[in-house]
């Protein structure tokens, strides 16, 4: 009867050292979207750069195609690009000289890249807690297999 609470005992670790591991598992795959996020915004943050340098580049006059939407495009004629109208939050925008716009949206980009590198050593942390976690797991399985194996031996004689 003793043998088998402690199988039970040995079973309930087991089922919370792998509850424990799937938390792990799930917090490092969260971590892992919200990671990507940032750099599908970082991305579209260097382009929108790149884009805005471009137009000022052409200068006024100059006749671009305009997106409407995700399948049409307008032609416009480029006018002087000396102020942009950003988003800063909340659905608020603001208009801005164009310099000054550019240096708001690299300050985004560095904020984001902070965050992205928090992120990262949160992550690394989580995989050292996998890894000590899996270690403990195993010697547990081991242990327990040990036990089986003297319960075994008791039960043949």
């Amino acid at each position: 009867m003793a043998e088998g609470k402690a199988l039970q005992a040995n079973d309930q670790r087991m089922a919370e050292l792998n509850r424990e591991l799937r938390s792990y598992i799930n917090q490092i795959e969260a971590l892992r979207v919200e990671i990507s996020n940032i750099d599908v915004l970082t991305a579209e943050y260097r382009a929108t750069i790149t884009t805005l340098k471009n137009l000022k580049d052409l200068g006024a006059g100059k006749e671009v195609l305009l997106p409407v939407g995700k399948i049409a495009q307008v032609a416009a004629k480029l006018e002087e690009v000396s102020r942009v109208v950003i988003n800063i939050g909340s659905g608020i925008s603001v208009e801005l000289p164009f310099d000054e716009a550019v240096e708001q949206i690299k300050k985004e980009i560095e904020a984001l890249l902070i965050i992205k590198a928090a992120l990262e050593r949160a992550m690394v942390d989580l995989y050292a807690k996998v890894e000590e976690l899996t270690q403990k797991i195993r010697e547990h399985g081991q242990a327990e297999g040990a036990g089986e194996g003297q319960s075994q031996k008791k039960t043949k004689k």
